[in-house]
């Protein structure tokens, strides 16, 4: 588990758009003062004396000797960001080309295979996340969002890995991927960045590894269909936080009532979400919906999308409707995408992928290697954005 403790923020004035790039305001020399905060924020992450110490708290190495971590580390990052990495041995070439030195393949395996690797380069990525933020986006000052703290998205990606590793990691497809694993993310909006990662086998559920509703007071939070749950619906509300969750069709709520425009029409009896949607085929609606029954009955907001799907779009949400429409909400619950975007730029431009060994620390330090890589690629888009005053398509820079 990786939480971010605290963060450096760089403060911009926002544009006129519901979630822009922010733009401050140019003074003398702010040019310069923002590339020394960047060059700080760098050096507290990738410094050689920070990341050797903390290679040695961790285990990965005593002494310092060829492969100390801090160039392990720098050779890790440089590689996975580069071109198509399909082994230890590509690995070992940029290692040697970096550093002058010609290490011997079994030398730098032990460095890989050894339990505190994997350690090591995790901690990597949680001090990364910790010190290399910065506030993207803003809400433009007329927009409902300003109420929000932070938009945070929740999803997961996974991948397969050799099979001998299937024991470790089992996958959930057992004949066609036996071995696999899943990266279970926690993204904030407005920073455009991954702020919690969670590494698990891929047979682990989804829901499991949403934010405590606790911390999602004054925030608003995107999620698919693996994460609804009644309970945790409440349990967000109750704490003060806001949520847009798209529902599957095993949900089966009750329509109490029908919102258009600022009238409301409660119904005499409550009718079966699937029902009333088969009386009213490819409509955008607002309902009540009821779900579970009794004393443990309750109704959330349900909006209803068409699309190209039979079933339709459904989101449940607790926003308010003089405030958020069903054009807002449903804008709202497209910049979820983002996060998938982000997943994209970690397995298409950072190696995030298996690689042939059968040792599960290699496996796993290697993982989080590429998201090393990957948020650094981030971290360079954003800063090159606030000090150019432009915007950025961290695609591209990825």
């Amino acid at each position: 588990s990786l939480r971010k403790s605290r963060r450096k923020k760089i403060d911009k004035k926002p544009c006129s758009s519901i979630l822009a790039i922010g733009k401050p305001p140019r003074k003398k020399n702010t040019v310069s003062t923002e590339f020394s905060v960047i060059g700080s924020m760098l050096k507290s992450v990738l410094g050689a004396v920070v990341v050797n110490d903390l290679g040695r708290a961790c285990g990965q190495s005593q002494r310092l000797r060829i492969v100390t971590p801090a160039r392990l580390a720098v050779t890790m990052i440089g590689a996975l960001a580069g071109g198509a990495i399909a082994s230890i041995a590509d690995l070992l070439r940029e290692f040697n080309y970096q550093h002058r030195t010609t290490v011997a393949y079994k030398a730098f395996y032990n460095r890989l295979a050894h339990k505190g690797f994997p350690t090591f380069m995790r901690e990597m990525v949680s001090s990364m996340l910790t010190e290399l933020a910065m506030r993207i986006l803003t809400p433009d000052p007329e927009s409902p969002l300003t109420e929000f703290e932070d938009i945070v998205i929740q999803d997961g990606t996974s991948f397969a890995l050799k099979e001998t590793l299937q024991a470790v990691f089992p996958g959930r497809f057992k004949t066609v991927e036996p071995a696999a694993v899943e990266l279970h993310a926690t993204y904030s909006g407005l920073e455009d960045q991954v702020t919690r990662v969670f590494l698990t086998p891929d047979t682990d559920a989804e829901r499991h590894y949403l934010p405590e509703p606790a911390e999602l007071r004054n925030k608003l939070l995107l999620a698919d269909r693996g994460y609804p749950a009644l309970p945790y619906f409440k349990d967000v509300d109750r704490c003060g936080g806001s949520f847009i969750m798209r529902l599957s069709r095993s949900w089966k709520p009750y329509v109490t009532a029908v919102y258009h425009r600022k009238s409301c029409t409660v119904l005499r009896k409550p009718i079966p979400l699937d029902s009333f949607l088969a009386q009213n085929p490819n409509r955008a609606l607002d309902l009540d919906a009821a779900f579970g029954k009794g004393k443990k009955r309750t109704v959330f907001r349900l909006i209803i999308l068409p699309g190209k799907e039979s079933a339709m779009t459904r989101l449940c949400t607790n926003l308010p409707r003089d405030r958020f429409s069903i054009d807002t909400a449903s804008k709202l619950y497209r910049f979820r995408w983002q996060v998938e975007i982000c997943f994209k730029e970690w397995k298409s431009h950072a190696n995030l992928h298996a690689f042939d060994t059968a040792n599960p620390h290699i496996a796993e330090g290697l993982i989080w290697a590429s998201l090393c890589a990957a948020i650094l690629k981030r971290f360079l888009a954003h800063a090159a954005q606030v000090a150019g005053n432009v915007p950025i398509s961290t695609q591209r820079v990825a």
